[in-house]
Parts: structure tokens; sequence; C-alpha cells
């Protein structure tokens, strides 16, 4: 990469990760990729983000049909394996409804042996339900580009102290 052609850092990239970071990013230049795609088709909120094609896939998974949806993540997360370095992450979020099918996305291209973890995020509120646990989660992949442990992991960036809030909350459990 010549230096006409470096990466601007620091940076918010608006749009479609797709168009984006295949117009703006070449191969392998990447660390880090954290991707919280939408999985709230409220069609209000959907039109102010999204161009039309983009809307009826929308359209056509309130009908319930989910094919949709992985195609359209499936080309994202192409384009994120394309720019991610080989030493690089990706953290993809996905709530309870599609899971389990980007899973098995991130394992087709990603490698299921580049799977690393899955984070459980637990959270509270809402109303319990008399037909069926609690959908009080959201789920976290971790995926590597490349087998074996040549990724960075910083652990010690990650861990926080509680707050004063949790741990008064906690003290008595």
């Amino acid at each position: 990469m010549t230096k006409s052609e470096e990466i601007k850092t620091n940076l918010i990239y608006r749009g479609d990760c797709h168009s984006v970071l295949k117009r703006e990013f070449p191969p392998e230049c990447i660390d880090l990729i954290y991707l919280d795609p939408p999985f709230s088709f409220d069609p209000k909120y959907a039109r102010l983000w999204y161009d039309k094609d983009t809307l009826k896939m929308f359209e056509e998974m309130r009908k319930g049909d989910v094919r949709h949806y992985v195609s359209w993540m499936s080309k994202r997360l192409e384009q994120c394996h394309r720019v991610l370095k080989n030493t690089g992450s990706i953290y993809l979020h996905c709530d309870w409804k599609f899971g389990h099918y980007l899973k098995m996305e991130m394992d087709n291209i990603f490698g299921r042996n580049n799977f690393q973890n899955e984070i459980v995020w637990y959270y509270r509120g809402g109303g319990a339900s008399k037909k069926r646990f609690g959908r009080k989660h959201d789920t976290i992949f971790f995926y590597t580009k490349k087998t074996g442990d040549i990724h960075t992991f910083n652990l010690d960036d990650i861990r926080q102290p509680y707050s004063e809030d949790s741990l008064e909350r906690l003290k008595y459990k």
C-alpha cells in the first residue's frame, strides 16, 4: 500500500459496511472488527439508514424468510474477512433470533477452527414470559482470521473493575 493509499484512522465511516469496505479498504488492513448488524426491523428506523434493496430484505424478513437476511449478512462478512489482517479478530454481535444462522455463516467464511469464543451478554429488563424462558441476552461471536495463536488478545484492556453501584447490588449474592 502506498502512502496515498493509506487508510484514514480515527474516523467513523458511515454507511453499509459492504460498500464502504469494498470501496475504501484494501485487503488485510484491519486488526479488529466489531460488527453490530441490524436485528431490529422497525421500518421507521430502517428507512433512516438503508437503501431500497436492504429495505426490501427487511420486508422479506418481516414475512419470516431468513434466507434474505443471511445472504445479506454473508456479503458483509465476506468483505470483513477480506479486509481483516491475518493476525486480526472479529466480533459479531447477534440476538437470539439470528445468532445460530450467523454462526454457521461465520464458520463458512472464517473457518470453523477460527471460532474462538461465544460471549453471552445477559441484560436485565422487560417482563417474564409465562410461555418460555426470558429472551434477555445477546451473543457475540469471536473469530480470528487464521488458526493458531497469532492474533492479538489483550484481556487486561477489556476487564474493568465493578462500579460502586454494582458492588453495592452484589454484596449480598
